[in-house]
């Protein structure tokens, strides 16, 4: 029996995700991640048997990171309580990423390494600070990209700039009042 080596060395995190699909969102959580893969933790699961796009949402980075995944391996664990669905880990590869967003990823993979000897209590604390965008906004974010062409990315740069006028705008009216 041949021995499976992964390529790149795993470590454990606890990163929100979200995964698009045709049907909606899926969240889950990220148990371990490296710079080839991850495992989701997640309570549904998308069609498998193609690729699909999701976000990551690393502690301390104001935008989640999106990537295209392809399943790897799928692991089934029946719930207890009959009342609840099974849970599922699900082992991903990934398979592209932007320029940007693969500069932010190997920046949050390397901290990650060099920070994994922190506490367990430290740990817990930065799962807590999540800047997590509600779905509903994810969700119309994502089929704009997938209607007009155009990055996920960009088009959140492009509503930032947007908001940052806006308000740039309001304060300048703001020191004219006072004057």
């Amino acid at each position: 029996m041949e021995h499976c080596r992964r390529e790149y060395s795993r470590i454990d995190v606890s990163w929100p995700v979200s995964i698009f699909t045709s049907a909606g969102l899926i969240d889950g959580r990220i148990k371990n991640i490296s710079i080839g893969g991850a495992l989701i933790v997640c309570k549904s699961l998308p069609d498998l048997d193609e690729t699909f796009n999701l976000t990551i949402e690393i502690p301390h980075y104001f935008f989640p990171v999106a990537a295209k995944v392809k399943k790897v391996r799928l692991n089934i664990y029946d719930s207890e309580d009959s009342d609840e669905s099974p849970s599922y880990d699900l082992a991903i590869r990934f398979m592209d990423m932007s320029e940007d967003d693969s500069k932010v990823f190997h920046e949050a993979i390397d901290r990650a390494f060099r920070t994994e000897r922190s506490t367990i209590k430290e740990k817990k604390e930065d799962t807590k600070k999540s800047n997590r965008i509600d779905n509903s906004l994810l969700m119309t974010v994502e089929q704009l990209s997938m209607d007009s062409g155009r990055s996920f990315k960009d088009l959140l740069e492009e509503a930032l700039q947007d908001l940052i006028q806006k308000y740039e705008k309001a304060g300048s009216k703001d020191q004219s009042l006072q004057l």
